[in-house]
Order: C-alpha cells, then structure tokens, then sequence
C-alpha cells in the first residue's frame, strides 16, 4: 500500500489498522476524479468499495425538484459506502465536492472474514462513528443557528482530519464551495457567506487560498457547543 493509502488511515491499535489496511491493498485500483463526479449514483449495484485517499467527497440526498441535502462530507481515510458488504442497490449517493483520489477494490468476491481476523470489528466501528456523525448533524440541522452550525463544521472537519494528519492544532485546507457549506447545513449560501463574515470579524478564523485558520480554537468550539467525544472510539 502507497504512503498516500497509509496517510489516510487513522491511528490506532495496530491489529484494528491492518484490517482496513488490508481490504484496500493488493488489488486496489486508484482513481483520480474531477469536482462533482458521481462515485455512486442511486439504485447503481455495488461493483466496487471505495476509500477516499485525497479531498472531499458527500454522501447526499436530492429531492424530486432538485434541491440537495448533503448528509455526510467524507474525507481521506472514509469509506464511501458500506452497501458493498450485502451487495444491495447504492441507496446512499456519493459525489465528490473536489478533486479527489480514490481507492477502488471489486466487490466481486469479497474475503471471506473468517481469514481476515478483525476486519468485521473494524468495519463496524467505522460505521457506527458514521452514524454518530449523521446524529451530531441531526442536532446541528435541528437546533444550532447558522454561525453555530458552520463552527461546528469546521470544528468537527479539523478533528477528523487531524486523526489521519491532515490538520494542525490550528490549520486545514478547506476547498469546498460555499454552496455545498449550505447544502450541509441546510442553508443557502448567502448564510453561509454571512456566517462566514461573522466568524472572521470576531477574530475566531480565516479562510484565505483554500486554508482556514483558526485563530482561538476553544472560543469556536464553545460558540459551536462541540465536544469531540462523538468522534472518538472508545478503543483507541
């Protein structure tokens, strides 16, 4: 497996690591894609897993007249999907929010688990934090405002992205769209935009050339109401 594979994979118990580690290795295709290109699209069978290695991807949903909810940004070290491992029809769409690299294995056959000791354990514990993530988002499209709502957002994507190093205590590149801010959110851009403004004139950040710089880290993530426990596996 390249370093960029490596890079991805978040830290923890060795034995837990390999697991993944070892579903996308051997042979896993790479993939570069261009901003908003369909990974998945609905009712698609699943013919393939994917990891994203580099970039932002979505998890989404669209209404008949077209409008979109994003209900999960996925960053390097995700797995898009978990609909490979029944084999069921792409429920869950994924489209890429950038340009993005990703990891490919067929689907057809999976290993048996029982020769990949810790594989399933793994995979759970990736889609149960999945699911904590969907009802953190729950609460933020339910109850935080749209200042409160986007600084959890970016408190939440430098938590995630420092557990694969792709973050410092204060730092990440940060390409996505406005309009896909909104569409995660549940806002139209012109919030997300004033939001936006609000966070920089109260000094807490900055998001110059595609880098957001957070200025007082406990200030925002008190604004927010995060508390990054949701993030983290018991087991580490």
């Amino acid at each position: 497996m390249n370093t960029t594979v490596r890079s991805a994979l978040p830290a923890g118990d060795g034995r837990r690591l390999d697991s993944i580690h070892d579903l996308f290795t051997g042979s896993m295709r790479e993939r570069e894609l261009p901003k908003r290109y369909d990974v998945l699209r609905p009712d698609d069978a699943h013919q393939s897993a994917y990891m994203l290695l580099t970039g932002y991807a979505s998890r989404y949903r669209l209404m008949s007249d077209g409008r979109r909810l994003i209900t999960t940004i996925l960053v390097p070290g995700d797995v898009c999907d978990f609909g490979f491992l029944t084999n069921s029809r792409v429920r869950r769409p994924v489209a890429t929010l950038t340009p993005c690299r990703i990891g490919e294995i067929s689907c057809n056959p999976l290993p048996d688990s029982a020769s990949w000791p810790g594989l399933a354990a793994a995979l759970l514990r990736r889609m149960q934090r999945d699911d904590v993530i969907a009802d953190e988002r729950m609460l933020t499209l339910g109850r935080r405002n749209a200042v409160e709502a986007l600084a959890h957002l970016f408190c939440e994507l430098r938590e995630r992205l420092s557990a694969v190093k792709l973050a410092t205590a204060d730092s990440f590149a940060l390409t996505i769209a406005q309009d896909d801010m909104g569409d995660t959110l549940g806002v139209t851009s012109v919030h997300i935009n004033r939001s936006l403004k609000v966070l920089r004139e109260t000094g807490l950040i900055t998001l110059e050339h595609g880098t957001l710089t957070i200025h007082d880290r406990a200030a925002l993530e008190r604004l927010a109401h995060f508390d990054p426990a949701y993030l983290r596996d018991e087991q580490d």
